[in-house]
């Protein structure tokens, strides 16, 4: 055990008891942490559950133990199964979990998914290996695991991510370096390719320059949404009927995510009084319409994720921010989020009196006693309690338009049924599973049979067994800790929705949402399984051909698309990161996705430069941009250098009047004295830069492989025909073919022949054979 493992170990036992937790947890056989000792973890970092996230497992990571014993058994090696960690390897993922949580502040999930896991495979590869004992063989193993686990490569990533930063980093190995040793066996190598896309996806994501030269169209295309998927995702939230109460709640998420750009977390977690209106006046105090100005304008008032502001002394805590909305949103915004607040508004009435009261069904008297049916109609949400089923009529004007005046009218009706024909077979089913007493009117309990027509049940009991036989169903009551100390109640959000409401889909759509007593919000999670996870998502469901029900979109991706559409508008990277609640300018070019014209499309030219022809400003904003270089470029910026501006202009205009696009990609020279001497014969030309339109390569590859047609050929010709000028046809050929595949291997806007000849230049000129022929050198005079 080396020292820095030791210290690293005591650090984390230092953390655990400055939080009151048990350090040496009981396991069972295989590794499990028993409820009452696991710890908390979304508690231990300030978070208001649910989702919950809990520290329940110091054992071998199950499926990564049967990817390893596959190759256990191609070694003719014994299986290993399930077991606990050994201690030093629960001392050091518990010291990792809370370094995460407490030290770097990161949240639960991301420490349990992206940290936690991983670290597992890498201990239940390691054997007999402790942590300072890691050896290459171990390394290489686990990250060979982890490829055949995973099936995107991200966990494989996160493989080599925890040796270089929490292994090597740490100097935890004594072997360390040993991130180099995060390989592929030789028969893996597919399945590492797919980490190699994902690093060099993520690179590009991070790198503005690094995308430039690797896209060939526009920056991180694969961040945006596939188009047919978000038009087909407009006309679904814009034009169709949502079939369910929680459907049309989500249409109303949906389109704020795209007219705002919100988070996931900022759009679930946005409050219901959002709405805050700013009047403009001018300086005289007048309307500012007056002056050709607007008069007044709309924000969202919502929680910012990802400030610096967002942890206070007890942990997680919601940082208030507003975001303008453009006036051609208003309307939209107005309609989506007035929509979604009137049809929670039931809800959350509701879960007002839950929390004031700190009772699951507030509005009954906790000594009364209720018809069983009653029961079952609030604990299930179900209206389909008496024998006859739900008029269809009712139904018909629900869907339409979910107005809960029809439900209570639904309700009402079959109130009166009951004493007639009796409750209804899924009611009595559901009942007689509960673990409940079902008394008669007098309050005594029933003995045998129970005759559900008449039954009661006491409501006081009915709230116990809630909490003990369902506790996935309690409503969210626990409050939010705000910036200023106080605290917002999840009732005062808007996007409500009922709990593990299975019945609406039973029903047809129809949840008594009225007397439903889960009432919960909305989570990231099911904005995420309904637009791009689940197969019964938002497409599946409204989608009219087969394609369109097999598409999916990335909720962030929607962010992404505003950014995009911001930056090629125009808009200032400053208001950009103001709107997007980003600390830093820099944070925004992340979301930047032009392509090349958008992109030159809003560089500024300097002053003096309007006078300049078209073509030469179009240049100049390509070198402004670094996007092309050669001699021209090199002796305009050693003009500029020396003489300033003015005279760098004059020279761009006169020697390069523009950026000229061949078959190969960009040339920029002057054309206008005299034609290129070698036009359209790019094969080893200095002033050579390639595109990255797609167009281009499809035209490269085609020439590649009709020059490839033709080396064939000419090699096959008879060998009485092999003479001097045979030879010289097939060097000839085989040299262009060869200049092709440089090009075809160029990156966009890079050079694939940055030491080749400058083919523009004459014959005269390179043999220097005149006084006449002597370079000229550009003088103001």
């Amino acid at each position: 055990m080396n020292h820095f493992y030791r210290r690293f170990i005591e650090n984390g036992k230092a953390l655990a008891r400055s939080q009151g937790l048990q350090w040496d947890l009981p396991v069972d056989t295989d590794g499990n942490v028993p409820k009452p000792a696991r710890w908390d973890l979304a508690a231990l970092s300030g978070l208001v559950t649910p989702p919950y996230f809990w520290h329940s497992s110091l054992a071998y990571y199950a499926n990564a133990l049967e990817t390893l014993n596959v190759l256990r058994d191609e070694q003719h090696l014994e299986p290993i199964a399930m077991q606990p960690l050994s201690t030093h390897w629960r001392d050091y993922y518990q010291a990792i979990l809370l370094n995460e949580l407490l030290v770097k502040r990161n949240k639960p999930g991301h420490a349990l998914v992206n940290i936690g896991r991983p670290l597992r495979i890498i201990a239940t590869c390691a054997e007999a290996e402790e942590p300072w004992e890691l050896t290459p063989a171990t390394i290489q193993r686990a990250y060979n695991v982890a490829l055949g686990v995973g099936s995107s490569g991200k966990l494989a990533a996160n493989i080599a991510m925890i040796v270089r930063t929490l292994i090597d980093g740490l100097h935890i190995a004594d072997r360390s370096p040993l991130s180099k040793f995060c390989t592929a066996y030789a028969d893996q190598q597919a399945a590492d390719e797919k980490v190699s896309n994902l690093k060099r996806a993520n690179n590009t994501y991070r790198q503005t320059k690094k995308v430039r030269t690797e896209l060939s169209d526009r920056k991180g295309a694969a961040k945006l949404p596939d188009e047919t998927a978000f038009w087909e995702l407009i006309r679904i939230v814009f034009t169709e009927q949502p079939k369910t109460f929680v459907d049309a709640i989500r249409f109303s998420q949906i389109k704020l995510a795209i007219a705002s750009g919100f988070r996931i977390g900022e759009n679930t977690l946005l409050p219901v009084d959002w709405a805050q209106w700013h009047e403009h006046l001018a300086e005289d105090g007048s309307s500012a319409e007056s002056k050709g100005g607007i008069s007044r304008s709309l924000s969202i008032r919502h929680f910012a994720e990802k400030q610096a502001e967002d942890v206070g002394t007890e942990g997680i805590v919601l940082f208030e921010n507003i975001q303008h909305v453009p006036t051609i949103f208003e309307n939209l915004i107005l309609d989506a989020l007035g929509e979604a607040e009137r049809l929670t508004r039931p809800l959350r009435e509701r879960l007002r009196f839950q929390v004031s009261t700190s009772r699951l069904l507030p509005e009954l008297p906790p000594d009364a006693l209720a018809p069983a049916w009653d029961i079952y109609s609030r604990l299930s949400g179900s209206l389909w309690f008496a024998s006859p089923p739900l008029p269809e009529n009712l139904i018909s004007k629900y869907r339409n338009t979910f107005d809960p005046v029809y439900l209570d009218e639904m309700r009402r009706l079959q109130s009166y049924q009951v004493p007639i024909h009796g409750v209804s077979a899924s009611c009595m089913k559901y009942l007689n599973k509960l673990p409940i007493t079902v008394r008669m009117a007098n309050g005594a309990p029933f003995i045998g049979s129970v005759d559900w027509k008449n039954g009661y049940i006491r409501v006081a009991e009915a709230e116990a067994m809630i909490r003990r036989e369902m506790p996935t169903k309690l409503p969210d009551t626990a409050p939010f800790l705000l910036r200023d100390g106080g605290r917002l109640s999840p009732a005062e959000l808007m996007f409500l929705m009922p709990i593990r409401a299975l019945i609406e889909e039973r029903n047809g759509g129809i949840l008594d949402v009225n007397r439903y007593f889960a009432v919960g919000r909305a989570s990231n999670l099911d904005l995420q399984v309904h637009l791009g996870g689940g197969a019964n998502n938002i497409f599946s469901r409204y989608g009219q051909t087969d394609e369109d029900r097999a598409l999916r979109v990335n909720t962030h991706s929607l962010r992404h698309l505003q950014n995009a559409e911001l930056f090629r508008l125009g808009v200032a990277d400053t208001i950009i990161t103001k709107r997007f609640n980003r600390r830093s300018v820099a944070q925004s070019y992340v979301y930047d996705h032009r392509s090349l014209a958008e992109d030159l499309a809003h560089i500024d030219l300097p002053s003096g430069a309007e006078s300049m022809a078209p073509r030469a400003q179009e240049t100049l904003q390509m070198i402004m941009a670094k996007k092309i270089r050669g001699p021209i470029v090199e002796e305009f910026l050693d003009i500029q250098q020396r003489l300033g501006d003015e005279e760098a202009f004059r020279y761009l205009s006169a020697e390069a009047d523009g950026l000229h696009a061949t078959p190969f990609g960009f040339c920029v020279n002057s054309f206008t004295v005299d034609p290129c001497p070698k036009h359209l014969e790019c094969y080893d030309c200095r002033h050579l830069t390639r595109s990255g339109i797609p167009e281009e390569q499809e035209r490269l590859e085609q020439l590649k492989h009709r020059m490839i047609d033709v080396v064939n050929v000419i090699e096959t010709s008879p060998p009485e025909a092999r003479n001097i000028g045979w030879q010289n046809q097939l060097a000839h050929a085989r040299s262009r073919l060869e200049s092709l595949e440089k090009i075809l291997a160029t990156a966009p806007m890079e050079h694939p022949f940055p030491e080749g000849k400058d083919l523009y230049r004459s014959v005269e000129e390179k043999s220097g054979v005149s006084i006449l022929d002597t370079p000229k050198i550009w003088s103001p005079e």
